[in-house]
């Protein structure tokens, strides 16, 4: 893994063009691609849509919002959706129980915030797994059947979508500029691997959920969050911290299950377009926010007065090598439980191999043309 330097973060220009397929299908412009036929005669049907982040958020705005115009003009009017944002249904951490008792459809209910619920989607936090994002997401879709689909369902529960994030960096009151800066620093973090990861490089995480993030920096309970560039705008860390140390060793995969219930009752043709939709949706998600907003919240940051800071690549070294046993301990303590982190490990490489050299709007061209199949009964 090579050290993340200032010429090798993408400008906000240069993050547009990279995903420049993404915000044309945001746009609608892809609608017509795929024909999907459209049986069902009945009246539209509702999908309540959920989530923690606030109405104005970019990934609301920027994202979600055009794709739900997106959903529906690929439905011919069929789905029409209800969104509801800020935590107002309910709790960001009770995305699984909303989905069970029909407050919403399509909620978040990320692995990260529970270890012991997702044990094998923990193995996507893994440090140095993927090159970027847009990889990331495809190949947990693509691996979804063979290895993160029972955890899901043993919860009366579907998977929506699995999205990777952005490369996870510190934002710190305090400047962390070499391995040893780590020893007992307080950084939040979600559980499991994310977690394991600064344990092993001599910190203290504490776990926090989304809307616990910022009051633990701003109160002073944290010395630094461990957070994508996007979030780290959408929750206030960039305003909060003072330092921003580029590390990118972890992403998270933020998962949105789907109602079951919701599910089983929709027709098969409006399935498929859905379906068809989920791929593309987390595939331009990772791409614009995490990639084009994430570029803008950089810019941002660097405007209101954080500083940057980029490992040498001596201490990068150090960084990474103490890591590394994270990922064996992970393959060990999955194995010993029965569950196949090993195989799943060697999928994951394999695939990286081969995806790698592909550019996000390839990425994105092959979600709206030949989306992954078989995510959903």
């Amino acid at each position: 893994m090579q050290p993340i330097t200032a010429k090798s973060e993408p400008t906000f220009e240069e993050a547009r063009d990279q995903a420049s397929v993404a915000r044309a299908w945001l746009n609608g412009d892809f609608v017509d691609t795929v024909d999907y036929p459209i049986r069902y005669a009945g009246p539209p049907i509702r999908m309540i849509v959920t989530g923690h982040p606030p109405a104005m958020a970019s990934a609301v705005v920027d994202v979600l919002k055009p794709s739900f115009r997106v959903l529906e003009a690929m439905t011919r009017g069929k789905i029409v959706i209800e969104d509801h944002w800020g935590a107002s249904v309910h709790r960001d951490r009770d995305g699984v129980a909303a989905l069970n008792d029909g407050r919403s459809h399509l909620a978040p209910i990320y692995s990260g915030w529970d270890a012991a619920a997702y044990p094998m989607a923990q193995g996507l936090q893994l440090p140095s797994l993927f090159d970027d994002s847009e990889t990331a997401t495809l190949i947990a879709e693509q691996l979804y059947d063979r290895y993160f689909r029972p955890d899901v369902e043993r919860q009366g529960i579907l998977m929506g979508r699995m999205k990777a994030s952005g490369a996870y960096h510190l934002f710190s009151m305090a400047p962390i500029r070499s391995r040893d800066d780590f020893k007992g620093l307080r950084v939040g973090t979600t559980e499991g691997v994310e977690a394991d990861v600064m344990w092993a490089l001599g910190a203290e995480p504490v776990t926090l959920s989304s809307l616990e993030m910022n009051p633990a920096l701003s109160e002073g309970r944290i010395d630094a969050m461990h957070l994508a560039d996007g979030s780290a705008e959408v929750f206030g860390i960039g305003a909060v911290a003072r330092y921003r140390t580029a590390l990118g060793l972890v992403r998270q995969n933020l998962e949105f299950g789907m109602s079951a219930s919701f599910w089983d009752a929709m027709p098969q043709d409006l399935r498929t377009v859905v379906n068809a939709w989920l791929r593309a949706e987390a595939q331009a998600e990772t791409q614009v926010f995490y990639g084009v907003a994430g570029a803008r919240a950089r810019e941002r940051f660097k405007a209101n007065g954080l500083r940057f800071i980029y490992l040498d690549p001596v201490e990068h070294e150090r960084v990474v090598v103490a890591t590394r046993p994270v990922v064996s301990a992970f393959i060990d303590r999955e194995e010993a439980a029965g569950r196949p982190a090993r195989a799943m490990i060697a999928d994951i490489a394999r695939l990286a191999n081969q995806y790698r050299g592909k550019t996000p709007n390839d990425l994105m061209h092959a979600a709206i043309a030949s989306p992954v199949q078989g995510i959903n009964r």
